[in-house]
């Protein structure tokens, strides 16, 4: 489960904001990710309230994930975004345009980004 490895590694950045900005807390943390990084939802929250447990600024924070859509860009005709969703048993993945059909198309990954912070501030 790679999701451990993800939650600590949004932690230690977490971390160096909350040390940034002298905080009491974390309250929230929001993190995005495309459908190819293969997060499973259940998992980083479970292991994020693991995680959690021992560490007295994150204990009462939540953790939410946006799973972002697949999103292509037509080399053909400029189309960006998601790709068609019709099915083809040749292709395991179908990347190709809804616009002009084309498989000439560039997958634009979407990588686990920590999107917002938000913390409680000591007065």
């Amino acid at each position: 489960m790679h999701e451990y490895s993800l939650v600590i590694a949004i932690i230690d950045q977490v971390k160096e904001i909350v040390k940034q900005h002298k905080a009491k807390s974390v309250k929230k943390i929001t993190v995005s990710a495309g459908p190819y990084e293969m997060v499973i939802p259940e998992l980083l929250y479970e292991a994020y309230d693991i995680i959690i447990d021992e560490l007295d600024k994150f204990k009462e924070s939540k953790l939410e994930l946006i799973m972002k859509p697949a999103e292509i860009t037509c080399l053909n005709c400029d189309y960006k975004g998601e790709p068609s969703k019709e099915k083809e048993e040749e292709f395991a993945f179908n990347f190709k345009c809804p616009k002009c059909d084309s498989r000439d198309t560039h997958l634009n990954m979407q990588y686990l980004t920590i999107e917002t912070v938000d913390l409680e501030l000591s007065e």
